[in-house]
């Protein structure tokens, strides 16, 4: 579907609302989305002292981990000197599939297009490669996790998909990438697609993300979920659907779910995720079997028994959809917003303030 000049103006509008607050929220609190020297990792223990994860990415008190057995920990204490942090138990989440069509009604859209749609996918941290193939952990420009990332939309486009893929690059890996790639997602957002993937790898032990599949070695894949975003509700419930099928397709695919602080641009939209696809330490020809093991989850997810096809009015519904979803996180970015800063007043001044250090700039 394109849309005419009259309906791009408040299409264009909504973007830059979403846009203008989501940035600002993160430029308030910019100590997220980190990661450690390399070599060096996070390692996460249970109540009992027992090992849950090994990470590179920055750990913080109240993040959440469900574990591969469907176990939920959260982050009470973090020696950053030590590189540990301690859990206590949340409790078994047993996982359910939340069809597409509720998620889509939450939001307050129609049913989907009865046709397989797209997907979009990206890359945040364009520098990312593994070691044992590519040499390096990072290479400055299009790193190994472009090959994955690649690997991925052939997958789903094998499957019927169309793919928007960008691989503009959003250099240096650091912590302000995510404010860079934010354009980026606003981009393929304005594709329309049903769902956005920012493709990683973790930093982490050889092992950690190695698992055998069908008598052949290949890495699990984990998801990351930015709590302090107004959209964290449905991208729990989307997350842990996709979990559950991949739990019952394939045993061990999936590692986790990792709740971190931060909101990876998935205020933008509750369809959005992040995937780690294994780690450094990992070969990436493992990398790209586990993650096109993955696409057939997404496949099913929003193309098969989970799906809802559409009525007749299916270019209208699609219109609709857009304007909704983008009218819908707008407006909860907006009130987020305004909550985190403490009210009007605080929310007005940290606006004041950051347009004021743009043309310092």
């Amino acid at each position: 579907m394109i849309l005419n000049r009259y309906e791009l103006i408040p299409f264009l509008i909504l973007l830059f609302v979403i846009n203008l607050f989501g940035t600002a929220l993160a430029d308030s609190d910019d100590d997220w989305g980190g990661f450690l020297p390399s070599g060096q990792y996070y390692t996460i223990l249970d109540p009992d002292g027992e090992v849950l994860l090994e990470t590179g990415r920055m750990v913080y008190v109240e993040d959440q981990y469900l574990d591969s057995q469907n176990r939920l920990y959260e982050v009470i204490e973090v020696d950053a000197e030590a590189g540990i942090a301690r859990t206590e138990f949340v409790g078994e989440v047993e996982l359910e599939v939340v069809p597409l069509t509720e998620l889509r009604k939450a939001l307050g859209l129609r049913a989907a297009k009865a046709e397989k749609g797209t997907m979009a996918i990206y890359h945040t941290h364009n520098a990312e490669s593994y070691v044992p193939t590519d040499g390096t952990d990072s290479i400055n420009g299009k790193g190994g996790i472009h090959q994955v990332g690649k690997a991925f939309a052939k997958a789903l486009q094998e499957r019927g998909i169309k793919i928007e893929y960008s691989e503009q690059l959003h250099l240096p890996h650091d912590r302000g990438a995510y404010r860079r790639s934010r354009e980026t997602v606003l981009e393929l957002l304005s594709k329309e697609p049903d769902a956005i993937f920012d493709v990683h790898r973790d930093a982490a032990p050889q092992h950690y993300y190695a698992v055998q599949l069908n008598d052949e070695w290949v890495t699990s894949v984990q998801f990351v979920v930015g709590r302090q975003n107004q959209n964290l509700s449905l991208n729990r419930q989307y997350a842990q659907s996709l979990k559950k099928i991949g739990d019952e397709l394939y045993p061990g695919l999936i590692k986790g779910i990792y709740f971190g602080r931060g909101n990876y641009n998935q205020d933008l939209s509750p369809l959005s995720l992040l995937l780690e696809a294994g780690a450094h330490t990992n070969n990436r020809s493992a990398a790209e079997r586990g993650i096109s093991l993955f696409a057939e989850v997404v496949d099913l997810y929003f193309y098969g028994p989970t799906a809802e096809a559409a009525g007749s009015e299916q270019n209208k519904t699609a219109r609709r959809s857009i304007y909704g979803l983008v009218a819908f996180v707008s407006a909860g970015a907006v009130v987020f917003f305004v909550i985190n800063s403490g009210g009007f007043s605080a929310a007005w001044k940290r606006m004041a303030g950051r347009f004021g250090r743009r043309r310092l700039k």
